[in-house]
């Protein structure tokens, strides 16, 4: 069992324990209080059995607080103490110089007991019970019900216990309130606590569900283009509008296509897990120049469907660098794939991949038409619609805003450029100055 006034788990969350521990400090500091009172009256010269009912009375409400703390029941036994302490009010009352003694200051005590402990309608019952206990009290001296006989030898021993009565009642008051606003102060703080993790994990969880959406986004935005080419070749071949050389062909880019593809929805899919994960993105050493001749060769027979060439040039060093290597294929891929789409038939599409030991920089170039310039803010965010390609390709508009969230998560510089001449640029850089 375990004593403490200001007990912050005790009160954790709940107004009800606050309330009880209230209730347990309210019969400590009663019985205290009458022990007090009691002695009190011996040094100032009262009769010894004001001075007897008193210390008796401290048994009760120590008694009291003892079963709170061990069995509960403190609404119950609160409310026996109320009813104890008016009767020991009303005891004393005659005995006590009536209304002009210091019994007359309980009533606050009682009041204010009424007001924080008891619960429900049961505290209207108790705060009228008490006035009109004390009122009777009153009228009842002043009508000669009863007779009030004076129990003071001077007006200096009425002041003394007037005095005494008042710092004990207005102590008693302070500390009860003080108290209650002390543990609820722990409470408060520790429900902010509570709601402040609460708040934390929505926002987690609200996260974690975006970062799925968006990664599922981006395992359709790049099994959509392939599947679709596959299902019109194979429903082209199905009517028997090519001959057995040119399915043959057809059939073997399928194939080199798939490898290619394979390895990049591999790559989609890694990166997919690791963000669900929340693991850090894995460094790999690679040709830089490889790489790029990886991804352009997987788009090289979707392009050459709409009659396009994508022309690649290696330019400056070839150096093997540490890199997080599916992720820089997932954006090189689905810029490409934004090139085939919007670039016209029979155009070409030209990457340019540019090594040095200070940076690499990787630019795509397709010639359709220039992004509007009220898209050049927005275009990598999630709220810009998906535009039509030249042979009216549907997108999702989620590939270059994910792969421009991709790239802010590496350090890596992704933009877009709009020339006269050589239409669309989007570039990708990555320092390794440093």
């Amino acid at each position: 069992m375990r004593f403490g006034f200001f007990d912050s788990e005790g009160v954790k969350g709940d107004l009800v324990k606050l309330q009880d521990k209230s209730a347990e400090i309210f019969a400590l500091l009663a019985g205290v209080l009458m022990i007090v009172l009691g002695f009190s009256d011996f040094f100032i010269g009262l009769s010894s059995f004001i001075i007897i009912i008193k210390l008796s009375f401290a048994i009760p409400f120590l008694t009291g607080y003892w079963a709170m703390r061990r069995w509960g029941w403190h609404q119950q036994i609160i409310q026996a103490m109320l009813l104890l302490g008016l009767l020991i009010a009303s005891i004393n009352y005659p005995n006590n110089e009536g209304f002009r003694g210091p019994t007359l200051y309980t009533i606050f005590i009682f009041s204010a007991v009424t007001a924080i402990l008891i619960r429900g309608w049961q505290r209207f019952f108790w705060l009228g019970f008490t006035f009109l206990l004390y009122s009777l009290l009153f009228y009842g001296e002043i009508s000669g019900w009863y007779l009030v006989d004076s129990q003071y030898s001077s007006l200096e021993n009425l002041f003394w216990d007037h005095w005494i009565t008042i710092l004990w009642c207005g102590l008693f008051i302070f500390l009860g309130i003080y108290v209650l606003l002390k543990n609820y102060s722990i409470q408060n703080a520790a429900l902010l606590k509570v709601q402040k993790e609460k708040d934390e994990a929505l926002k987690k969880l609200e996260d974690l569900n975006l970062k799925k959406n968006q990664l599922l986004a981006l395992l359709s935005h790049d099994l959509k283009s392939p599947v679709a080419v596959l299902q019109s070749t194979l429903e082209m071949v199905d009517q028997g509008l090519f001959d057995q050389d040119e399915v043959n062909l057809i059939l073997g880019d399928l194939k080199n296509q798939s490898v290619h593809l394979n390895r990049i929805l591999n790559n989609t899919l890694g990166w997919v897990m690791a963000e669900m994960d929340g693991t850090k993105a894995q460094k790999s050493p690679i040709n830089v120049h490889e790489l790029t001749e990886e991804i352009v060769d997987a788009m090289r027979v979707p392009a050459h469907r709409k009659g396009q060439q994508i022309v690649l040039q290696k330019l400056g060093e070839n150096l093997v660098c540490d890199l997080e290597v599916n992720e820089v294929k997932i954006i090189l891929k689905n810029l490409l794939d934004n090139a085939v789409k919007f670039t016209p038939t029979g155009e070409n599409i030209e990457v340019k991949a540019q090594v040095s030991k200070e940076k690499i920089e990787w630019r795509i170039f397709n010639p359709g038409h220039p992004i509007p310039e009220n898209l050049h803010g927005d275009i990598f965010e999630f709220k810009v619609k998906s535009s039509l390609g030249t042979r009216s390709e549907k997108g999702t508009g989620l590939g270059l805003p994910l792969c421009k969230k991709i790239a802010d998560q590496l350090e890596l510089s992704l933009g877009f450029e709009v020339d006269s001449d050589a239409g669309n640029i989007f570039f990708l850089e990555k320092d390794l100055s440093s």
